[in-house]
């Protein structure tokens, strides 16, 4: 409304604005966009029914589908889809309550990095406050972490084509044990490439390799090729 105060015409204003000099004039009757009204706040089904989900949670029940089933039988007509959303906001909200930096004492190296290489799926409820922790403890842990993720997930679904970008990450960073890694991955890199991309490896080979050691030293490794042969042939 500054443009009217300082004497320019509803129709020059519009004109400013891009707009239709009515809705200008709407405006000025009203005094205040409608931008400025205090927007009220849309009451969804599930508020009603929040309260229970929350009693519910606390004491200890946390399968979404147990939830909605039982506040259907309150009359809630909504999808299991809002209750799952609300249980993830429950469940952030107890991860954070429990962070206590503290417990990072109990850790050893082993273990901590073991945590950081897991799925963050395959965590149950203490592991990921632990994990939460780790990560508000310290920017550089959680950097850390979010650099190994990353490199887990190029295994898990063989994403080798990022590995160049995640080395050039690993590069432009201050961890100095993760560059350490990469110059490991950089002597040998075609290899690590195709490892993290064709599905086909040599386990069975090196699963052969130690069935072969392992018949050997049943004979205290005095064991010549000709028995060897007859112990693999005819293994019962």
């Amino acid at each position: 409304m500054e443009g009217l105060s300082q004497g320019l015409t509803t129709k020059e204003v519009a004109c400013q604005l891009g707009m239709s000099e009515r809705t200008v004039q709407k405006w000025k009757a009203s005094g205040t966009f409608p931008e400025a009204k205090k927007r009220r706040k849309k009451c969804s089904d599930f508020d009603a029914f929040a309260p229970s989900v929350l009693k519910r949670w606390q004491e200890g029940e946390r399968n979404g589908l147990t939830l909605w089933r039982e506040i259907q039988k309150q009359g809630y007509t909504g999808s299991e889809r809002t209750v799952y959303r609300h249980i993830e906001t429950l469940k952030q909200a107890s991860v954070q309550a429990f962070l206590n930096p503290d417990r990072l004492h109990k850790f050893t190296a082993s273990t901590a990095v073991w945590l950081f290489v897991r799925d963050p799926k395959s965590l149950d409820e203490v592991e990921q406050e632990d994990l939460a922790t780790f990560c508000q403890a310290s920017p550089t842990l959680k950097r850390t972490y979010d650099l190994v993720q990353d490199f887990m997930q190029m295994v898990r679904k063989r994403e080798g084509y990022r590995l160049d970008a995640w080395l050039e990450r690993i590069a432009a960073s201050d961890l100095t044990e993760l560059q350490s890694f990469a110059a490991g991955v950089e002597k040998d890199k075609a290899a690590v490439k195709a490892g993290l991309t064709w599905s086909i490896n040599n386990a069975q080979v090196e699963g052969q390799v130690t069935k072969l050691k392992l018949l050997k030293r049943t004979m205290y490794g005095k064991a010549g090729f000709p028995l060897l042969r007859q112990r693999v042939l005819h293994a019962v």
